[in-house]
């Protein structure tokens, strides 16, 4: 079971040891007693509260915490340029069919590098290279190169992105020397691309697969490298891919850090006390609710984006979400279980009914070419929106720990300095 999370504005999380969670809602109903009838009559207009209390213990850490793994995105719907989709892209380029754009493709390559091969410190990467025809086998050296085999039907992008999918999942290379399988290195996922008109636009109705997402295994800031496109002279036409399909960098990765149990409980002090909502955090959707679907320009509103101080260790470090599991049989499929967290329907018409609260566990969005956690006051059913009232450390000599109770009161509507 995964840790209770405390949420900060920029996204990271701070994992809890905790011994006890209490939830204490209280409806706002005005009851009073009409006079010699000897009933009593209610006034309930949904007013409610929610405060959570955390009990727990601070300790020293044993192992480093807090790493992330770096993520890299290849998104074939995606253009680099100003258009609908990139097979829309290709098509002002002159390839006006896929067989044309499969054509284009051939010795075309992306060179990547994942965390192990970086802290070996030995030059070593990866590169990919489509082929078209008279496809290659493997090369497993220093710089390994995985053949793309585009040779056979490739009726859309779709079909691209999964001849991506199965060279990375079957191909090896060299980290620090030693032959190691990419599923060793990468979590490779495939999904739907960010723009779902791609596949209306190339007359295949919506495609599904057109993403192929890499996570770095090893969980380090070494994995945040920058990759290179470009096209193999003497296999492809050009060396120039100026029109590429959309990819990024590896970005997000984390090296944990080992802290004690005072480092702990300084830096919830320094989260807690002279911390700025920065102006605050307005969510108009979660005052509508289910009821009107407000369009993505307006549906939430980062005063301090507009103040531009979002940057600020003061804006940056505030927690704005309480994050806490459980397990779920409802919603699980094909397993026993699911781990989903606890969330706080708001607006009119809102539910989050146990069947309906399927999201996964602390999920993470990717805006641009970075992967970050979204923010709960601006996206509902991923986390308690709230904010901190109390914290209250101790500790008795010759204690091990030290012990904390924590106040959290959820709400979806910030105003502060």
């Amino acid at each position: 079971m995964p840790k209770v999370q405390l949420i900060r504005r920029d996204g990271e999380i701070i994992e809890l040891n905790t011994t006890n969670v209490g939830f204490n809602v209280t409806r706002g109903v005005a009851v009073w007693p009409i006079p010699l009838f000897g009933v009593r009559a209610a006034l309930d207009l949904n007013q409610n509260t929610l405060n959570i209390t955390l009990n727990g213990v601070m300790v020293d850490d044993r192992e480093a915490s807090g790493s992330a793994g770096a993520t890299a995105h290849f998104d074939l719907s995606r253009p680099t340029g100003l258009y609908d989709s990139w097979f829309k892209q290709r098509q002002a380029q002159g390839d006006n069919t896929i067989a044309a754009i499969v054509t284009t493709l051939h010795g075309k390559e992306i060179t990547i590098r994942s965390a192990g091969q970086v802290s070996a410190g030995l030059g070593e990467n990866i590169t990919l290279r489509f082929y078209a025809s008279s496809v290659p086998a493997a090369t497993v050296v220093t710089k390994s190169v995985i053949p793309v085999d585009i040779s056979g039907s490739i009726p859309n992008t779709g079909s691209i992105a999964t001849a991506i999918n199965t060279a990375l999942a079957g191909a090896s290379v060299k980290v620090n020397t030693a032959t190691t399988a990419i599923t060793a290195i990468f979590t490779i996922t495939q999904g739907a691309g960010a723009k779902v008109n791609s596949g209306t636009h190339q007359g295949v109705g919506t495609l599904t697969n057109e993403k192929i997402t890499l996570t770095n295994i090893i969980k380090s800031s070494d994995g945040n490298t920058v990759h290179s496109k470009q096209g193999e002279l003497g296999i492809s036409t050009t060396g120039d891919w100026s029109h590429s399909f959309y990819t990024t960098s590896f970005t997000g990765g984390v090296t944990g850090t080992k802290k004690s149990k005072g480092d702990k409980v300084q830096d919830m002090i320094n989260m807690t006390i002279n911390a700025s909502p920065g102006g605050g955090m307005l969510s108009p959707q979660s005052f509508t609710g289910d009821l009107i679907e407000v369009p993505d320009a307006i549906a939430n509103f980062d005063v301090a984006t507009f103040l531009r101080i979002s940057e600020s260790d003061a804006v940056k470090k505030y927690v704005c979400g309480l994050r806490i599991p459980y397990e779920s049989i409802v919603t699980a499929v094909g397993v026993t279980e699911e781990i989903r967290q606890f969330v706080i329907p708001s607006g009119p018409g809102t539910d989050f009914s146990s069947e309906k609260n399927t999201a996964a566990f602390d999920p993470v969005d990717t805006i641009g070419a970075e992967s970050v956690r979204p923010n709960p006051f601006f996206r509902q059913g991923i986390a308690i929106a709230g904010v901190i009232q109390t914290f209250a450390p101790s500790y008795e000599a010759g204690d091990s720990v030290w012990n904390y109770t924590l106040t959290f009161a959820a709400c979806e509507q910030l105003l502060g300095i």
